[in-house]
């Protein structure tokens, strides 16, 4: 990278070195150290992804918006403890940098500030851990929820439309690219039996059954950076897929991602299924902050999410695969297959606790509503 480049941005200090970092796999990143009356500091520079973004300048006007909103409402809180990603604006005042490469193309560039104290986990096996990433979703949605909505762009056009995905994954189940489809004919008709959940969403947001709210879309374990000691949640990164949705979308994810007891590329099967004890831990941490606020068709539906967020994922692993994996990086022949296969799996298993999953959430949602309007 460039160390001009950096100089265009608003920071005190002396840059001391600029280090590229391997964690992310959509930007270009770099962490940057600078001195500042004597004292280290270091910011996070990225370069955007313009085959996966292909607007920055409405990314980085959602993330803007999002992070002052944030700021105010710990402000407002007397929240001295959690943190805020912050967007360092460069000399001219902008959220972010444009300039020309030697070929000509233009590139974009960013500076946030680096979250103080904290580390985040890939996976995590640690109850404590589960319920603060749950907490911080929560939190999330909660500082949010009077944030005008209408003013957010969709950075990624129907990303959790599972209605839509499911009609072009059909289109390419016909067209069978890379000549797969025989191979994985189980698969499929273990989609299409499902077809009908895949329209459950978008449908209630249609029909305002359900309310817009300001979503992440990509609640992984790893884009909430922890206090190492405490392991209480210091703040939410990532923020490039936030856009109107459901915060069903959230939740859903969040619980996919974070309770099942393998990896999403588990090969077998009997490794893959949903813990009870760690789906407790993540529901009470987030309905911990949100539940005084969600209204009732939301809560019922909190179990379906789980299931048609972990089929989404499915199914668009089994997607690529049918394409000849094209969107996934792929480690081996069958990866995406082997994704699949996973996520399938967890949907049945999940069905398969279904009664006791929606019973949980009911229970925690009782608790929680009345501990928050006691609070308020």
């Amino acid at each position: 990278m460039n160390e001009e480049l950096i100089k265009n941005f608003e920071i005190a200090g002396d840059l001391v070195e600029i280090k590229p970092i391997t964690a992310g796999n959509i930007h270009k990143t770099y962490v940057a150290t600078y001195l500042e009356a004597g004292e280290k500091k270091q910011y996070l520079v990225q370069q955007i992804n313009q085959y996966v973004f292909k607007n920055p300048y409405e990314v980085m006007n959602n993330i803007e918006g999002i992070t002052k909103h944030l700021q105010k409402e710990l402000e407002k809180n007397g929240d001295k403890v959690h943190q805020v990603l912050q967007v360092i604006p460069t000399k001219d005042g902008r959220n972010m940098y444009v300039c020309k490469n030697e070929a000509g193309d233009t590139e974009f560039y960013r500076v946030y500030n680096f979250i103080q104290y904290g580390i985040s986990y890939d996976t995590t096996q640690n109850p404590e851990i589960v319920h603060s990433v749950g907490k911080a979703f929560g939190n999330f949605q909660k500082l949010l929820k009077e944030y005008p909505i209408g003013t957010l762009a969709e950075t990624i056009k129907d990303f959790h439309h599972t209605k839509n995905r499911y009609t072009n994954w059909e289109q390419d189940v016909e067209k069978d690219r890379a000549k797969r489809v025989k191979s994985v004919k189980p698969e499929i008709e273990f989609i299409r039996a499902r077809k009908e959940i895949c329209s459950l969403l978008v449908d209630k947001l249609k029909n305002k059954e359900i309310p817009y709210r300001v979503t992440h879309n990509d609640t992984k374990v790893n884009n909430v950076i922890l206090n190492e000691q405490t392991k209480d949640f210091l703040a939410v990164i990532d923020l490039d897929t936030v856009m109107p949705g459901s915060g069903l979308y959230d939740y859903g994810d969040g619980i996919r991602s974070a309770t099942s007891n393998a990896a999403e590329d588990e090969a077998d099967l009997s490794k893959v299924y949903l813990r009870m004890d760690w789906f407790e831990c993540y529901t009470d941490g987030y309905l911990s902050e949100l539940a005084p606020y969600l209204v009732a068709e939301e809560v019922r539906l909190m179990g379906e999410a789980i299931r048609l967020l972990t089929l989404e994922l499915g199914m668009r692993f089994l997607d690529d695969y049918i394409n000849g994996d094209l969107y996934f990086k792929c480690d081996y022949a069958t990866h995406n297959l082997d994704r699949a296969r996973n996520q399938l799996k967890l949907v049945e298993d999940i069905e398969s606790k279904m009664e006791d999953i929606q019973g949980y959430i009911q229970k925690s949602y009782e608790k929680y509503r009345e501990w928050g309007v006691t609070k308020k």
